[in-house]
């Protein structure tokens, strides 16, 4: 009897309490997940905490659902657990709290490292004291690089003359899912000068035609190797990732014939063939 007396007490104490006006609230802590695989999943461990303020005397359990809103179509969210009970024990008020894992999967390809914002939304509908409330926190996420290489076009055997400049264009496409830069190194194109820009962007998906220009310093063959280095223009992470395509390329040149000694060779068959006629007409 003394303990519902005391009950009835507090009723007419705290009114406000009594008719479910306890206020509550919702913390949320969470890191945004690094750069997600295609096909692959990255997992973060966020922690949402329920307040409750004065006059909660009577110990109600409450739910606390945990979801993902606005999740982009590329990707999966996985909450675990996506709800869990807090029994409020302090009329002074108090909090408590529990650690959820959510897993981000990407399921589809996108371009890489643009970030794309998840909400992830705490509520709880509150019981005969306590009073419902929600909070939401936007986690950032975004997809890896995904290198699917690029694909070269290269010219046929280039012919020259020795002294002679020609630009070639080499097509290249680049199959990844993120805007690079290209580096060009070459290798046995000794007697050839080989001049390139030194760093060539090309968009994501895109196509771009590199030039080189070509000049042959020596009367020679030459199989050479170009070497197609290439890595993101944006990475979040410190360690840039890096890989190369390879072609080979045949250079030919030879020594253009000098106008002079041509001269030379038509003057002696005219004179040939001028002696030739004198000494068919004379017999």
């Amino acid at each position: 009897m003394k303990k519902f007396a005391a009950i009835a007490t507090l009723f007419m104490l705290f009114p406000v309490a009594g008719a479910g006006f306890v206020s509550t609230s919702i913390d949320i802590e969470a890191n945004s997940p690094p750069p997600i695989g295609l096909d692959e999943s990255e997992t973060i461990i966020a922690n949402v905490t329920l307040n409750w303020g004065f006059g909660s005397f009577l110990p109600l359990p409450v739910e606390v659902y945990i979801e993902a809103k606005n999740v982009p179509e590329w990707l999966s969210v996985y909450i675990s657990p996506s709800k869990f009970t807090v029994t409020p024990d302090k009329i002074t008020g108090g909090s408590k709290g529990e650690n959820v894992k959510i897993t981000f999967r990407a399921n589809k390809e996108v371009i890489a490292f643009i970030e794309y914002p998840v909400t992830i939304h705490a509520y709880t509908n509150g019981s005969f004291l306590l009073r419902g409330s929600e909070a939401t926190k936007e986690i950032y996420v975004m997809e890896d690089f995904v290198d699917k290489g690029l694909t070269i076009e290269k010219p046929s055997a280039v012919q020259l003359y020795r002294g002679e400049f020609k630009t070639v264009y080499f097509n290249v496409t680049n199959n990844c899912n993120a805007p690079l830069y290209i580096e060009i190194e070459e290798e046995n194109a000794s007697g050839f000068l080989l001049s390139y820009d030194e760093k060539i962007p090309v968009e994501a998906k895109g196509r771009v035609a590199i030039p080189i220009k070509i000049e042959a310093e020596e009367s020679k063959e030459a199989d050479i190797r170009l070497r197609f280095n290439y890595y993101p223009q944006f990475s979040p992470s410190q360690e840039t990732v890096k890989n190369y395509e390879e072609i080979h390329l045949t250079l030919m040149s030879r020594t253009k014939p000098q106008g002079g000694a041509l001269a030379v060779g038509i003057v002696i068959v005219i004179i040939v063939l001028i002696l030739f006629a004198i000494w068919r007409k004379r017999r």
